[in-house]
């Protein structure tokens, strides 16, 4: 999916348009993950609503090549980004949408307590095996257009 990437919020990987299949509160996932998760659970891992298995529905979805995000510029040339942060200790995804590829980690770190309201001391962003600095450009990092970091909560002390 050219302009907009989906991922199974099971597995974390990105869903394709020919494994793409919905339960009926609308969340998607791929059918092996959710075909796994449900005789254990038979629930949404995602909203905890009832589920079975027959309710298992594939969607078709068709691509658009318009263009992706990572062709989008802002005034100061800067591509717009989407990236997924990924907490290690729950496992859920946060998508940010319209990052600038020229705003700090600081910045970003913002974005994360926005949509977590997890504070940015308390927060390490970890791309590559690497702890992110405030100061860094995202684009100084190496981080594309689609690219997962991971969230770890700083270890408060006594």
């Amino acid at each position: 999916m050219s302009s907009n990437t989906f991922i199974c919020i099971i597995c974390s990987e990105t869903l394709t348009r020919n494994n793409t299949y919905s339960i009926p509160c609308g969340h998607v996932f791929h059918k092996e993950c959710i075909t796994n998760w449900s005789p254990q659970s038979m629930w949404c891992p995602k909203c905890g609503k009832a589920t079975t298995k027959r309710s298992i529905k594939q969607l078709f979805v068709e691509e658009n090549y318009a263009g992706s995000s990572s062709d989008i510029k802002t005034e100061d040339g800067s591509a717009v980004i989407k990236l997924y942060i990924k907490r290690i200790e729950t496992k859920n995804v946060v998508v940010l949408e319209n990052v600038k590829n020229s705003d700090t980690i600081k910045v970003l770190m913002c974005m994360v307590e926005l949509k977590t309201g997890i504070p940015v001391d308390e927060q390490r962003l970890i791309y590559g095996g690497k702890q992110l600095e405030h100061n860094h450009k995202i684009s100084d990092c190496g981080i594309k257009n689609g690219s997962f970091l991971h969230l770890v909560l700083r270890l408060k002390g006594c």
